[in-house]
């Protein structure tokens, strides 16, 4: 069985776009990942994907701890960043043809599974609707009353714990304080004391509408630094806050904020190598490890995921994408004897489930896929009927 061909594809997704890698075999065989990227980095991600895939032309994606190392040796002296995410791409669908290949998931060629049913957190409680609203799929979020019922919902859902984002509620409506989705995002990365009250005042009317069998989670991506990072997650954590996800270039900030009373501290999503995890982990930057296993791929986040346990953290799947990303993170969690709580979003555009078979979630628990490889496959006619920019915003 050898590589015959790799090709890139997208797909509208409302506010932003979907991005796969498709390797083909010269048996007939199909494998897929996805590298979904944030905003601007998703065309240059794309660009290094393309280069690095013609390099797995004519081997065997059997061999895929070959192909992972030659990969890598072809970044040597720029190893990290969208390399990386490249390398990890690539060997992602390279798992997905290995695995079909015998007839069974990725989760059992390295080993087979834990567990199949994770619980699951609701992710970007409120951006989800304001980013469909932006693209003309939703109703705008407006109001407190409107985070309220937000809440209520994700426990009428059974979910028992939710996260949200910098929002905060002005008079034109919900304001997102996101530097890739809206605002400057200036280098001092200070949110303004009106920011703050008003993310506390969300906190606040999350928490009256879910109740209290669910925990509250935010995630401030990389916009704050410094002794910022412990500042805030002491005044959000007086407003029911259980953990503080942060996204920082530095440790030490990290490090503080969790020695102090507060949430829990929570980050990893963005780093790739275990290299970089090795580094969060001495340092005693976080309670709970974020692993991507898109930007990683799966044999160096399950590297990075056994660094943790040996820390004894426990991991979350970092999953943000389409469900290709969802059943490739299922199958990660699997594998994880310190596996903590399975993110999802539950908003998306109408098309998503044409564009992969969506998972089984029931009262806030996904049951893993029990097909092939990850277990389902992108419908290609469904990308060509949403091409990117077709909803008029991605």
């Amino acid at each position: 069985m050898r590589i015959v061909d790799a090709e890139i594809l997208t797909c509208d997704a409302g506010s932003r776009y979907w991005s796969y890698l498709r390797l083909r075999t010269d048996d007939g065989l199909v494998g897929w990942s996805e590298f979904t990227d944030g905003m601007l980095s998703a065309h240059g991600m794309a660009g290094v994907v393309r280069a690095l895939a013609a390099f797995a032309i004519g081997e065997d994606p059997g061999n895929w701890r070959r192909i992972e190392q030659l990969l890598r040796s072809k970044t040597r002296e720029a190893e990290d960043g969208l390399n990386r995410r490249a390398v990890g791409t690539i060997v992602n669908a390279c798992l997905d043809l290995a695995a079909k290949a015998r007839g069974i998931s990725v989760a059992t060629l390295f080993g087979g599974p834990i567990r199949t049913d994770f619980r699951l957190y609701w992710s970007h409680v409120g951006l989800g609707r304001m980013r469909l609203a932006q693209a003309g799929l939703a109703e705008p979020v407006r109001t407190l009353d409107d985070v309220r019922e937000l809440g209520a919902e994700v426990a009428r859902r059974g979910f028992r714990a939710l996260k949200t984002n910098l929002i905060s509620i002005e008079e034109d409506g919900a304001r997102l304080n996101l530097s890739s989705w809206g605002g400057p995002g200036w280098p001092d990365l200070e949110p303004d004391p009106a920011l703050v009250r008003g993310m506390c005042d969300v906190l606040d009317a999350l928490g009256e509408g879910a109740g209290d069998g669910v925990e509250l989670f935010l995630d401030v991506n990389h916009n704050v630094k410094g002794e910022g990072v412990g500042r805030l997650a002491r005044i959000f954590g007086d407003h029911g806050l259980d953990w503080f996800e942060v996204d920082s270039d530095e440790n030490a900030p990290l490090a503080r904020a969790r020695s102090s009373a507060g949430p829990r501290i929570a980050s990893g999503e963005t780093l790739t190598g275990v290299r970089a995890f090795r580094r969060l982990f001495e340092a005693g930057a976080v309670d709970t490890a974020i692993i991507d296993v898109a930007w990683n791929g799966m044999p160096e986040a399950l590297r990075a995921a056994d660094l943790a346990h040996s820390h004894d953290l426990n991991v979350v799947p970092h999953n943000y994408g389409s469900h290709l990303l969802t059943h490739m993170s299922a199958q990660f969690a699997a594998l994880l004897p310190n596996f903590a709580i399975f993110e999802v979003d539950v908003d998306g555009v109408p098309w998503r489930d044409e564009v992969v078979p969506p998972p089984v979630i029931e009262n806030g628990v996904l049951t893993m896929a029990d097909g092939p490889g990850w277990g389902v496959d992108v419908d290609e006619s469904a990308l060509a009927a949403h091409p990117v920019g077709s909803s008029g915003r991605a």
